[in-house]
């Protein structure tokens, strides 16, 4: 089930450094009900980026900073 950001949530986040957005994403995946998989992460990633929220940059850079 794919994870969904009301207008309310979307606003909070543009209001947010991008690492904490990253990681409350992260944590709304990991509450969904149900199998999660990468894809899971990149929707819910994606809908941030098309609303301008982040780039994929910016992500790209978080999940080097965690291999590391």
């Amino acid at each position: 089930m794919p994870v969904k950001f009301d207008a309310q949530t979307l606003e909070r986040f543009r209001t947010m450094t991008p690492h904490e957005i990253y990681r409350e994403v992260t944590s709304a995946v990991h509450q969904v009900e149900g199998p999660k998989g990468s894809e899971d992460f990149v929707d819910a990633l994606d809908s941030l980026v098309d609303e301008g929220i982040l780039s994929w940059d910016q992500i790209q850079n978080f999940e080097s900073d965690e291999d590391n």
